[in-house]
């Protein structure tokens, strides 16, 4: 088993002498800021508050936001080195047909408003003419499967994360763990399902305004009649929706997931021409397909073949459109925002030009914008630091698995596999894969960006060839989340998430692991959780836990989503979805303080104004969740999605045995629990 520093080795390959592997580079710093701490607060009674109460009290919502949180610094120093890396290669000479050229021709594109606005809708009418020739199934079948791309993941919520009906995924299948194309499906404008199907007031008023969006759209796309073909792609919208049905929480698609072949396709899900499709979308040469929807993929391609034909032709010109508004002329742009952000708060248009550039460069070209952040910004000696802090917490993640006396021996040993198999990859990948050439109709921005989509879907189509043990980042260097890959049992930390608040090379290992470790041995914990329960350390999905372990692993998990749905805040219901994160949050911090002591090689840490050790771990903890949001936000946030309410999320503490020592915890105090009562993974 290769477990602790002897995986540390070999993370970081031939390093040299193994103390130079063991060694970490850690500061001396407290870490911790003390002015935040509001010692008029009981720490027992409201540890969130004792951690963040002057902080809370002092900080301010920034005009049109509704909230701010420690974090944000995190967020305005990415913004400002992302910026300053994209305006340097603009304004440089660049060698020809390099990726750096490729970026600052973009950005030229993309800022010249002027030229956008002077050519119309001039460089997109290629495409137009194209959907609107559509006049049969095979040519539908064909057209659906050019517009394929990779811009959903298969284990996030992604059946409606596309504006195309289809998408793929190359990633391990679910029976053998070989790279398949995983199909998803999409096709729709509005942000959920029941916007089209509820019959309440706001669901009828967000159908209304769309379809004057859509109609919108056609219309300065040179389409006549555009209000009758909005009401035709509403109407066309609406049934997809019926068909995709609901979303599925991860495990469910997991659990659902199953493999079809091409003869599958054609014969389980008539309607589509399959082989024009898939030959368009360049999947001509693959056998296998993974799905979770196979009821969705059958519904869509009988609409097909059902649905008007002319209703699919402007349905593909609205969609290719509206997704690409940004890089045709201001028109668009403003009809865009007029909708989604007035009607849902997603925001385009209300931020600066300087700002939608670099956010658009950094998500076409990730691979060159990684590579420049972490050469910049991201040091060697950062890096071993915190390759050492995550074998750490992986070799205490272990332990406690090997000394969990509740879970079967089998279920013991299969976890301690899974966490020994574990791929974590640190700061940026191995290699970068970047885009060095653009088959772009013009120069113009809107024909780089569809050539920049393609060569990137080009990237997904030829990982479908590579080795299983190619591990591919879906997260750049230059992004800030820690990403657990659940079917490749890898984690990724991105150098970009290594910046105080998460992680200060000044700071001492307390304030480190209180921090960035807790972060790193919750994704940890997920190999083993609701969803990692599913897929064995060969990365088949196989369901190694036995159905006691998994009554012993919900149980735990039940009594944690009672225990914190107590402390109020969240509608129980909420409660319930949420009760995988909660697990993966106590299981982490767990972990990473486990870590911290074993680092410490039984030395007692010194004490730094006033906090020892394990005070410093849990205050860094608890001051990285800092959050300060409007009413109208935390109940919107508290009602759906997967967000943990800060006060929730810190309030895990009360589980843990160390922190009632650390700072004297007693029976009489709020938060305290009968050591009986207190869960523990």
């Amino acid at each position: 088993m290769l477990l602790g520093m002897l995986a540390v080795l070999t993370v970081l390959g031939c390093s040299g002498a193994e103390d130079q592997a063991v060694s970490p580079f850690q500061g001396t710093g407290i870490g911790i800021s003390t002015a935040d701490i509001d010692t008029s607060i009981d720490p027992g009674n409201d540890f969130y508050r004792y951690a963040n109460g002057n902080w809370l009290s002092a900080v301010e919502i920034p005009e049109g936001s509704d909230i701010v949180t420690r974090q944000s610094r995190a967020s305005a120093e990415l913004e400002r080195r992302l910026t300053t890396i994209v305006e340097d290669i603009a304004g440089r000479p660049q060698d020809d047909g390099s990726p750096e050229a490729i970026v600052r021709d973009y950005y030229r594109s993309f800022v010249d408003r002027a030229s956008i606005n002077r050519q119309g809708i001039g460089p997109a009418l290629g495409d137009i003419r194209r959907f609107q020739s559509v006049d049969d199934v095979g040519m539908l079948s064909e057209v659906i499967g050019g517009t394929l791309r990779a811009d959903v993941d298969p284990m996030a919520d992604a059946s409606r994360g596309t504006p195309n009906l289809f998408a793929i995924a190359a990633r391990p299948a679910p029976d053998d763990g070989r790279t398949v194309p995983w199909l998803m499906t999409g096709g729709l404008g509005l942000p959920d399902r029941s916007d089209y199907l509820a019959d309440t007031a706001a669901a009828r008023g967000n159908r209304a305004a769309y379809r004057d969006y859509v109609a919108r759209i056609l219309s300065l796309a040179g389409l006549d009649g555009a209000t009758s073909r909005a009401d035709g792609v509403l109407a066309l919208e609406s049934a997809i929706a019926e068909a995709t049905g609901e979303g599925l929480a991860e495990q469910d698609r997991l659990a659902a997931a199953t493999i079809w072949s091409r003869q599958d396709l054609a014969e389980n899900a008539p309607g589509i021409d399959w082989q024009r499709l898939l030959v368009a979308a360049g999947l001509d040469e693959a056998e296998r397909f993974a799905l979770f929807r196979p009821d969705a993929i059958r519904a869509l391609s009988g609409l097909v073949a059902s649905e008007p034909v002319g209703a699919w032709r402007d349905w593909l010109v609205f969609h290719r459109l509206s997704s690409h508004a940004e890089v045709l002329p201001d028109r668009f742009g403003s009809a865009h925002a007029g909708f989604y952000e007035r009607r849902f708060n997603v925001p385009s248009r209300s931020q600066s030009l300087e700002r939608r550039v670099v956010d658009r460069i950094g998500a076409l070209f990730p691979q060159t914008i990684s590579r420049l952040y972490a050469e910049r910004y991201f040091s060697d000696e950062e890096k071993r630091d915190v390759e050492i802090i995550a074998e750490r917490i992986r070799s205490a993640s272990i332990a406690r698995i090997e000394s969990d006396g509740e879970l079967g021996e089998d279920a013991r040993s299969e976890g301690v596999r899974k966490l020994d198999a574990m791929t974590i990859a640190v700061g940026y990948p191995e290699r970068h894969g970047e885009i060095s050439k653009l088959r772009a109709v013009g120069d113009n921005a809107y024909a780089m960006t569809i050539a920049a989509e393609r060569a990137a879907y080009a990237q997904e189509l030829a990982a479908l060839t590579r080795a299983r043990s190619d591990l591919r980042w879906r997260v750049g260097a230059h992004q800030t989340e820690a990403q657990y890959l659940p079917l490749e049992n890898a984690l990724i930390i991105p150098a970009a998430l290594l910046q105080p608040p998460f992680y200060d090379p000044e700071a001492d290992a307390a304030a480190n692991y209180g921090s960035i470790g807790t972060i790193i041995g919750r994704e940890i914990s997920r190999a083993i959780g609701s969803v990692g329960g599913l897929i064995d350390s060969r990365n088949i999905v196989s369901g190694w836990l036995t159905p006691a372990d998994g009554e012993i692993m919900t149980g735990r998990s039940d009594r944690l989503a009672r225990q914190l749905g107590e402390l109020g805040g969240n509608p129980a219901e909420k409660d319930e979805v949420m009760a995988g994160q909660y697990d993966a949050q106590l299981a982490g911090l767990v972990a990473a303080y486990d870590a911290y002591r074993a680092s410490l090689d039984g030395r007692e840490p010194r004490v730094i104004e006033g906090f020892t050790g394990d005070q410093r771990f849990y205050i860094a903890f608890a001051q990285l969740w800092a959050t300060k949001a409007d009413a109208q936000y935390a109940r919107r946030m508290s009602q759906g999605g997967d967000w943990m309410a800060p006060r929730l999320r810190v309030a895990t503490v009360r589980n843990v045995d160390a922190w009632y020592r650390a700072f004297d915890v007693q029976p009489n105090d709020a938060l305290y629990l009968a050591p009986e009562d207190r869960v523990s993974f």
